[in-house]
């Protein structure tokens, strides 16, 4: 298996619109109003002998449950796929990037200098997502994401023209807070907290403020607080004086949070404000630590609705049971299916089969397949990508209200159940319509 040589490529193109009337990709990243494959050969492409399996990489966190659980989609998307492109063993070159930048980093120049590579599924996080997509961008290669959701990732001015992800974007969550503040509680005044230092959740406050100015209200005070600490009488001093109606909070942990909520409840300049927490606060362990401090709070998430009783689903379902003898150990598993299945669909369109059994792949080809790819029906919905590398088709974005500190009673729900808690108050036309 090698890079072919440019005048290689040009006589076989000839020869391959002679004889095969095979049409393959274009080689540049499209534009939103020329996505029309032309028939071209990059000098990046991939020979592949007779019999010579291809790899698909990851970047994922191989020893947390999140990554796990993509890895076992993962498998049992390449299993339902046939295991193998057009007699050519389809097989896994893993790397373990965990959850921080340099992981990413290293994972991604490894796999760019991989010649059997020919994509790449991950990360895991959103954290080291932004510099392993731009390394394997560059390499020419293209990088789908089961479970990034930052804002950042798919946004125009900071995205890898070889990213894509069939996860959530964080910006419907984001719209949520913003509209359900302003329309339903009748905020003007808005004010966010968030880890200093930490792009993605700067990204995310700054397209919150946005959001709310775009209704008419006015961001007061976008504060930077020093990470891991539960010191926040400074932190509630400077809300205090900015006196904003309503305070999204984007902490590190469950610690952090919980001594936030116990610091701005003994001020009663802040009784009337209400707070905002994100999603990773969606969970029983912050209702342990934070206790009745939570009581009134909102909590911002991005919804992973989808069919799970559709047969699709229940037959991933017998695989996962059969193959790891449990049910899955988060949401992730599906996209991260749709995600390998988008590759791999990708992949076939643009494989070129020779007569002597050998196969070639452009990556620049998948990456251009990814555009103009038709939606299938995945597990997660239709899957079908933007301009910007957004494919989820199910993702809106979700506000629910924590009506009490006890973890036992954690059952997140629609807000006319009894039973939730959190209790999910907008958009509040569902919960009408399931009255």
């Amino acid at each position: 298996m090698k890079k072919i040589l440019v005048v290689t490529i040009l006589m076989m193109t000839f020869l391959l619109l002679a004889t095969w009337n095979v049409g393959l990709a274009q080689t540049s990243t499209p534009t939103p109003d020329d996505m029309t494959p032309t028939p071209t050969l990059s000098p990046d492409t991939l020979e592949f002998a007779k019999g010579e399996p291809i790899r698909i990489g990851y970047l994922l966190w191989e020893t947390h449950y999140l990554g796990i659980d993509s890895i076992r989609g993962i498998e049992i998307a390449i299993d339902d796929f046939g295991g193998e492109l057009y007699g050519h063993l389809i097989e896994l070159t893993r790397f373990d990037s965990g959850c921080n930048e340099s992981a990413g980093q290293r994972g991604a120049q490894l796999l760019v200098e991989d010649d059997a590579v020919v994509g790449v599924l991950g990360t895991t996080c959103s954290q080291n997502a932004l510099v392993a997509s731009s390394i394997i961008s560059d390499g020419n290669k293209v990088m789908v994401s089961p479970s990034n959701t930052s804002l950042e990732l798919t946004d125009p001015e900071s995205r890898s023209p070889g990213y894509f992800r069939t996860a959530p974007n964080d910006l419907h969550q984001i719209k949520g807070v913003a509209q359900y503040a302003y329309n339903d509680l009748g905020a003007l005044k808005l004010a966010t907290v968030f880890v200093e230092g930490d792009e993605l959740r700067m990204v995310k406050s700054e397209a919150l403020c946005q959001a709310f100015a775009d209704l008419g209200g006015e961001c007061v005070l976008e504060l930077a607080m020093e990470g891991h600490s539960i010191e926040f009488a400074p932190v509630v001093d400077s809300l205090v004086e900015a006196a904003p109606d309503v305070i999204y909070f984007m902490g590190w942990g469950i610690e952090e949070g919980a001594a936030f909520l116990a610091e701005a409840r003994t001020s009663a300049d802040l009784e009337s404000a209400a707070i905002f927490v994100w999603e990773i606060y969606m969970n029983p362990n912050f209702l342990e630590q934070a206790g009745e401090d939570a009581v009134g709070v909102y909590v911002s998430a991005t919804s992973y609705d989808y069919d799970q009783e559709a047969e699709s689903y229940q037959e991933f379902l017998d695989s996962h049971r059969a193959n790891y003898d449990e049910e899955p150990v988060s949401n992730y598993h599906s996209y991260a299916y749709d995600a390998a299945t988008l590759l791999l669909k990708a992949i076939a369109q643009v494989a070129v089969q020779g007569e002597d059994g050998s196969l070639m792949v452009d990556p620049l080809a998948v990456r251009d397949a990814l555009y103009v790819l038709e939606g299938f029906q995945g597990l997660t919905g239709m899957i079908a990508c933007s301009e910007y590398g957004d494919c989820a088709s199910s993702a809106e974005g979700k506000v629910y209200e924590f009506t009490s500190g006890d973890p036992n009673t954690f059952n997140p729900g629609p807000a006319e159940l009894l039973s939730s808690n959190p209790a999910q108050v907008w958009p509040y036309e569902e919960n009408q319509d399931e009255q």
